[in-house]
């Protein structure tokens, strides 16, 4: 087979072609791919990864770039399960109950491509847990309401993608029931290495130079590896040093951000002493 030929071949196997993401997005191709082709086979992914390294982000790439409308919903505040994916009774003007439907339901019945975000999915409550069985079923995906006794399924082109923190440093989350994992398909995500947060920084701050990029990014790989060997409780997010790195170009030195913007992250759980001296080993 010559190789105009394979490539007609693959592209009548392999219709669909990933859309890119926007520049503010820094995530490897493959992975970038893998989503939207997972998207496009209207399965499940299930973004797994440490805090700040661009989950929540990536959901709204991709519904932007798969052309979808984006409802973003916290799974660990999923309390009242009924309140949030159905809806509640009021009473109206008129005397007459009337059901008020939840933002969640709207977006599960609607007709138009829809991608649902399911953050923090690793906290979720097992109340709630039992009602997205039956909402994140790919066969069989409806919500039932007790009210009024029907049953209500997923409109066609809406699609669910989730979140969620895993390890022993995230204390208030639960390993989900077998059955529940089975709906999705994990996605491990992880920190940027050095030169590509060097290069991301650039890229939004053109006026970083090279050397402070770089200087910023070495940092942050030293903070969140000492936060994997359980020297700190807390890690360093792409986000907090994307907010560093937004004061060097008003005239801040790389110490003077540092101090003011990466240390006072540890504060809080009492180890500024302890993520100093890591950094000043640099």
């Amino acid at each position: 087979m010559t190789n105009n030929a394979y490539v007609a071949e693959q592209a009548t196997l392999f219709p669909f072609t990933p859309p890119k993401h926007s520049d503010s997005l820094c995530i490897p191709v493959q992975t970038w791919e893998f989503l939207c082709h997972t998207l496009y086979l209207k399965r499940y992914p299930f973004l797994l990864g440490p805090k700040g390294c661009g989950k929540s982000s990536i959901a709204k790439e991709l519904a932007d770039a798969m052309g979808m409308e984006y409802f973003a919903f916290d799974m660990g505040q999923a309390f009242k399960p009924k309140k949030m994916f159905v809806g509640g009774l009021i009473i109206g003007d008129d005397g007459k109950t009337k059901a008020v439907r939840s933002e969640f339901f709207k977006a599960f019945v609607s007709t138009k491509p829809t991608l649902i975000f399911l953050d923090e999915l690793t906290r979720t409550p097992m109340v709630a847990a039992n009602f997205l069985m039956t909402i994140l079923d790919r066969q069989q995906s409806y919500i039932y309401d007790e009210d009024s006794g029907k049953r209500y399924n997923k409109g066609g082109n809406v699609l669910f993608v989730a979140a969620g923190n895993v390890g022993f440093a995230y204390v208030s989350t639960q390993r989900l029931d077998t059955a529940f994992e089975d709906r999705f398909i994990k996605v491990r995500l992880n920190y940027l290495t050095t030169a590509e947060e060097a290069a991301l920084i650039q890229a939004r701050f053109p006026k970083v130079s090279r050397d402070a990029a770089t200087q910023l990014a070495k940092v942050a790989e030293v903070l969140r590896l000492a936060e994997q060997k359980e020297t700190l409780s807390v890690s360093l997010s792409t986000r907090q040093v994307l907010d560093a790195a937004a004061y060097i170009p008003l005239g801040y030195r790389l110490d003077e951000v540092i101090e003011r913007v990466i240390l006072t992250n540890y504060v809080i759980t009492g180890e500024e002493t302890v993520a100093r001296s890591l950094i000043q080993t640099l």
